[in-house]
C-alpha cells in the first residue's frame, strides 16, 4: 500500500452451491476482512451468493494465451525463491472475450510460474483459455459458510427497482412551481 491508496482485492463469487466461483471485479480495502465486507456490499446486493472470496491482486500470477505462446515454456522466466514444500494454487481461466475468469481447479506447485505450467498441462485440453490466473490458496480470504444467511439473505428480500419507480422528477417540478 502506497500513500493513501488501499490495496486492491479481486472478488470471486459463487452464486449457487456446486457452481464454480466467478470473478466479479475488485474492491479496495485496508485488509482482506474489510475487502470481504466491501465485496459483499458491492457485489452481493442483488445477485444471489453463497460464497465469496477475495484475493490480493498482487498474489495473482496471470498470463494471456499470446504471452504463453511466446514463452519457451509456461514456467520459464524469473522464479521467486522456492518454498520448501509445494503449495496449493487455484486456477482461473477466461474462455471468451466477453466472459470473466472462472475457477477451473487447483494444482500443487512451488512457484506461481510452475503452477501455471502445471495448470496448462492439466486443464488446457478442456477448452482454449484466453487468460490464465493462478494464485496460492493461502492468499484467499473466504466468507464463512456459517454466515451465509446473515451475509447474503438480506439481498434476496430487496426487490430491484427501476429509476422510474422513484418520483423525484415529479416532486422536483412541484417544488419548482411552488418556489
Amino acid at each position: 500500500m502506497t500513500g493513501t491508496q488501499w490495496s486492491r482485492f479481486q472478488v470471486f463469487v459463487q452464486a449457487k452451491p456446486g457452481e464454480p466461483h466467478q470473478d466479479f471485479g475488485s474492491v479496495h480495502a485496508s485488509d482482506a476482512e474489510l475487502a470481504l465486507l466491501n465485496a459483499r456490499d458491492v457485489f452481493a446486493r442483488r445477485p444471489e451468493a453463497v460464497s465469496m472470496w477475495v484475493v490480493p491482486v498482487g498474489a495473482i500470477y496471470t498470463k494471456t494465451a499470446e504471452e504463453i505462446q511466446n514463452l519457451s515454456s509456461p514456467g520459464s522466466g524469473p522464479h521467486e525463491s522456492q518454498p520448501a514444500r509445494p503449495e496449493t494454487y487455484y486456477v482461473a481461466c477466461k474462455y471468451k472475450q466477453t466472459g470473466t475468469q472462472t475457477l477451473t481447479g487447483s494444482v500443487e506447485a512451488t512457484t506461481p510460474q510452475l503452477a501455471l505450467a502445471e495448470a496448462i498441462e492439466k486443464y488446457a485440453g478442456q477448452s482454449l483459455a484466453l487468460v490464465w490466473w493462478v494464485f496460492p490458496a493461502s492468499a484467499v480470504t473466504q466468507s464463512d459458510p456459517n454466515d451465509i444467511d446473515s451475509l447474503y439473505a438480506p439481498a434476496r428480500d430487496k426487490g430491484f427497482r427501476m429509476s422510474t419507480d422513484f418520483h423525484t422528477h415529479t416532486v422536483m417540478r412541484e417544488l419548482k412551481v411552488k418556489g
